[in-house]
């Protein structure tokens, strides 16, 4: 599953008779491996196959039943042991009117509609028999009824509005992680598969499409078709999938691959792209691991209201529309890098996740740091031009760097039972973490190598639940061939080391007069206690020099297992007391670096008076965000950063940049209320100045993707920081668009146009954005006018702009995921945004809960959006108010204990951080900044989190 800024099951044909499937060579469900507790199934009785029927009137919209459903589902199940009486299942909002149980010899043992109980909390579904259950093959037939929920979780309803202003209603599922049993009850655990028989009964005027393709679509009456889908593999619930609608589609059919939406967006040829896409990504995949694609067909489809970002259900990937949607005269070049890395990252899941899963929720880094490399190989791989792979040191490495560095991180291997706790994984731990973990062996063991070991673990493991051991198992296999690992260091605690561990080591690095380098280990916190905290890692490590400047080997020198050890010049590696040294080439490690005040000296000086490209461009990447950060933490003195970043003068890669453009926003934030903060944006200014006079403010023919991302940086920054130039173009041509009308901005740049535009706009220019945005049916542009708007400064504006999200009326036509959107877009504003937030947030919980939540990302839009507002606390009386708002919010049971935790410690790691380093900054810039010289103009200046959030939006 992609998560949503921040994020279904299947069958095999038997017969729909009921001949028990013990012959057709299931593979085992593992026992469990906690005991059994809460909301874990007990599993002494297993799926053998799954039949799913299932009716819709979602068509009908004069029906008073059009968003009811009904039910009817046949489990074959075995019991594993002696003594079972019970049968336990999942379920979910669903009412169960009839049970009927039957053994191996066809003999009736229940048959009644009172045979079994229900527990709501731990939503089990409890069959009771008549006696003692003999070990064997069993019949479970249930019948049931719900309704098409519109929280996006589960069976759910959808909709949109067609050409002629009509609302056409769709029902559609999500289901990772806990919602298959909300449309048929089933043992809803991500370690129990079994193959999957659907048949849907729907509207004539519908289509329904699932996993597997269509065996038969036949008319019931004349009202009603039945489609009927052939059986899938053995699979988790999760991964089902169906849609019921009216929806167009493109197809490939030499490749067995379709896309489905809206007719609107088919019309206008937006889905073409997602359709290729699609195609390379999965060549390049298979091409990649050497694993075939398992099932008959890939469908895509492009979901109106969907909370996820995208979900990888096993032969049908749905998406938030917005995702699939690329048009190349309308949309920025970034849309279409974020289109196919998305695509990339669900295709990867047909293979970890789908093919193997992991064998309970603790392991879901199986699922989701595979997909996130994949997402990056197989998307660099598919459009190489747009150079992606690049993109992931900033995107995913230094984006969990963040999270990573609190106290109260979590590990990537976590046990979990509840469904909220499962939910909560879904995190920048299993994602962004654990794919750069992933990434770490990959460059440690050598691409060849790991691939090799990966071929090992999806073919040793298909079709059943793996553990970390297991793939540790795969790899240690593919080291074995090719001795790719000194005979002491083994897989497996490699792996453990950085899975059962919370939080990822610094690298100190110091030389002494006798030219010898120690290296040695510390967990790096962004809030540091005087005393070093321990933690050893499995750490590879490698090392460029002045006299031997190749970056391109990322295999590593050798492993720090212990807390330190000394490295000596050798014929293979050398180096003198006056050269710099970088190490963790291309960032591939999972790890900070720091060095002592003399080799810091040493790289700042290659950067300025040097050959700054000598260095590689992800290392001069990572030497920004690592002395930023370090200097945050106390590791390192800010002078030795602040030198450092002046080098960005004569920078021109992207990557350097984007890091730069994350760093800086934290400083900028920070010094806002600074009575030195004209000199701070002056210094920025003089970083900027020449790379944004070189690539201007319009888009070249000429330009690559990374060229128009890099403009966009520049562009919000010399805004920022008052440049007359900037604000005045940018200005203007919003003007022009609302005197206009109907013109509009270069598709590149219309972000930081309209966000600058807006800052100090009066209401009627405010109000016709607004309008804007509701009156358009592409939900790309909708999320870029959205998070344009958050841009005013207008108090009354942003409390007026926020009251539109609570609206239930439908005049606003926003969409679940949208509404948190405009309350995001608000809060990353700055200080008039954040404080408006709060008072917004305090006033408006309960209602706030009930709609911006939705589906298995659900119940979690409080707690996500406190954590995004503790980051942008920066003073001692933001701090007490959001303390005191947030304890109210935990009384009222909107915030968990976890969350208030990760909370309080990034906005008091603010707050520390303002007491410690403020006057520290303003004295640096006294001294090595000259005042005057820039005309800044008197027009708005943008905050550094709007130029972050919006470039994430263009990205």
């Amino acid at each position: 599953m992609w998560k949503a800024a921040i994020l279904i099951l299947s069958v095999t044909s038997a017969v729909w008779s009921g001949v028990p499937l013990e012959r057709q060579n299931l593979p085992s469900t593992p026992r469990q491996e906690v005991p059994v507790s809460g909301y874990r199934l007990p599993n002494n009785t297993i799926p053998l196959r799954y039949n799913v029927e299932l009716t819709t009137h979602v068509h009908d919209h004069q029906s008073p039943n059009q968003f009811d459903f009904n039910g009817k589902v046949t489990i074959w199940l075995r019991v594993l042991e002696e003594n079972v009486q019970n049968i336990t299942l999942h379920y979910r909002q669903i009412t169960v009117t009839h049970v009927k149980l039957t053994d191996a010899t066809n003999t009736v043992l229940v048959n009644d509609d009172s045979s079994f109980t229900t527990d709501v909390t731990y939503e089990f579904l409890v069959i009771l028999a008549p006696s003692i259950l003999r070990i064997g093959d069993y019949s479970l037939e249930l019948e049931y009824h719900g309704e098409l929920r519109t929280d996006n979780g589960g069976f759910y309803r959808s909709s949109y509005t067609d050409a002629r202003g009509n609302t056409r209603w769709i029902a559609t599922t999500q289901f990772e992680s806990t919602d298959a049993r909300h449309a048929f009850p089933c043992y809803d655990e991500p370690g129990t598969r079994a193959p999957i028989g659907l048949k849907l009964t729907h509207g004539n005027a519908y289509h329904a499409i699932s996993n597997m393709p269509i065996k038969s679509s036949l008319p019931w009456n004349a009202t009603y078709t039945v489609t009927e889908f052939e059986d899938t593999l053995a699979m988790q619930t999760y991964l089902l999938a169906f849609v019921v609608s009216d929806f167009a589609f493109i197809s490939n059919t030499e490749n067995k691959q379709s896309v489905y939406a809206n007719p609107v967006s088919i019309s206008n040829g937006d889905l073409n792209f997602a359709l290729e896409a699609g195609v390379k990504v999965i060549n390049a995949l298979e091409d990649y691991l050497q694993v075939k694609y398992s099932f008959p067909k890939l469908d895509q489809i492009g979901i109106p209201d969907f909370a996820a970002g995208a979900m990888e259900n096993w032969g049908l990937v749905t998406y938030r529309e917005e995702v699939l949607i690329y048009n190349s005269t309308k949309s920025p070049m970034g849309q279409l890098k974020r289109t196919a890395s998305i695509i990339a990252h669900e295709y990867g899941h047909q293979f970890f996740g789908n093919l193997v899963s992991p064998k309970w929720w603790s392991y879901l880094w199986l699922n989701e740091g595979f997909a996130t490399l994949m997402q990056y190989i197989a998307a660099d791989k598919a459009y190489p031009d747009l150079r992606i792979q690049d993109m992931a040191t900033v995107e995913a490495l230094q984006n969990a760097f963040q999270s990573d560095a609190l106290e109260n991180t979590r590990p990537m291997n976590s046990y979990v039972e509840t469904p909220t706790a499962i939910s909560a994984l879904f995190d920048d731990i299993a994602y962004d973490k654990s794919g750069s973990v992933l990434r770490q062996l990959q460059h440690a063991f050598g691409d060849t190598v790991f691939r090799a070991g990966l071929k090992y673990y999806l073919d040793a493991m298909q079709f059943q639940p793996a553990t970390p051991a297991d793939l540790a198992a795969a790899l240690q296999r593919a080291v074995d061939d090719h001795q790719a690992l000194p005979s002491t260091v083994n897989v497996s605690d490699i792996i453990n080391s950085w899975a059962d561990q919370s939080g990822y080591p610094v690298l100190h690095v110091r030389r002494n007069t006798d030219n010898v380098i120690t290296l040695s280990q510390e967990r790096y916190l962004l809030k540091r206690s005087k005393d070093a905290v321990k933690g050893t890692w499995y750490l590879p490590y490698n090392m460029a020099t002045s006299q031997a400047s190749d970056f391109s080997s990322t295999l590593p020198h050798d492993w720090l297992i212990d807390q330190t050890v000394e490295l000596r010049p050798s014929a293979a590696l050398n180096w003198t007391i006056d050269d710099w040294v970088i190490f963790n080439k291309q960032q591939t490690g999972y790890y900070r670096v720091n060095y002592d005040d003399k080799l810091w000296e040493l790289i700042t000086h290659e950067l300025h008076h040097g050959n700054h490209s000598s260095i590689h461009h992800l290392n001069r990447a990572q030497l920004i965000d690592d002395s930023l950060n370090l200097a945050r933490s106390g590791h390192l003195k800010y002078d030795i950063t602040l030198k450092l970043i002046q080098y960005l003068t004569k920078e021109e890669e992207y990557v350097p940049w984007a890091s730069l453009n994350n760093g800086l926003a934290y400083l900028n934030r920070m010094l806002a209320g600074s009575s030195k903060y004209n000199l701070f944006k002056k210094y920025v200014w003089e970083l900027v100045e020449p790379s944004f006079h070189k690539f201007g403010l319009e888009n070249k023919p000429s330009d690559t993707h990374f060229a128009k991302l890099t403009r966009n940086i520049l562009i919000n920054w010399a805004c920022q920081v008052g440049s007359e130039d900037c604000l005045t173009q940018t200005n203007s041509q919003l003007a022009e668009v609302v005197s206009n009308k109907t013109k509009d901005i270069d598709p590149n740049l219309k972000g930081v146009v309209y966000c600058n535009g807006l800052r100090n706009a009066d209401r009627n220019t405010f109000q016709y954005v607004l309008d804007r945005m509701h009156r358009s049916q592409d939900p790309s542009d909708r999320m870029l006018l959205i998070s344009a708007l958050g841009c005013s400064e207008n108090t009354a504006l942003l409390e007026m702009y926020l009251a539109t999200s609570l609206d239930e009326t439908g005049d606003f036509g926003y969409r679940g995921q949208e509404r948190s959107r405009v309350f995001s877009a608000v809060y990353v504003n700055g200080r008039v945004g954040l404080e408006t937030a709060m008072k917004f947030l305090d006033a408006n919980a309960a209602t706030i809960d009930r709609l911006y939540n939705g589906g298995s990302f659900g119940g979690r839009a409080i707690g996500s959006a406190v954590t995004g507002m503790a980051r942008r606390v920066v003073n001692k009386e933001q701090y007490d108010d959001f303390l005191a708002m947030n304890t109210r919010l935990e009384s009222a049971g909107y915030l968990n204990a976890g969350e208030l935790s990760t909370a309080k410690e990034l906005s008091g790691e603010n707050v520390q951080w303002t007491n410690t380093y403020f006057n520290v900054i303003e004295s640096w810039l006294e001294a090595n900044v000259k005042s005057g010289a820039v005309r800044f103009g008197t027009a708005s200046m943008m905050t550094v989190t709007t130029v972050a959030a919006l470039v994430a939006v263009l990205l």
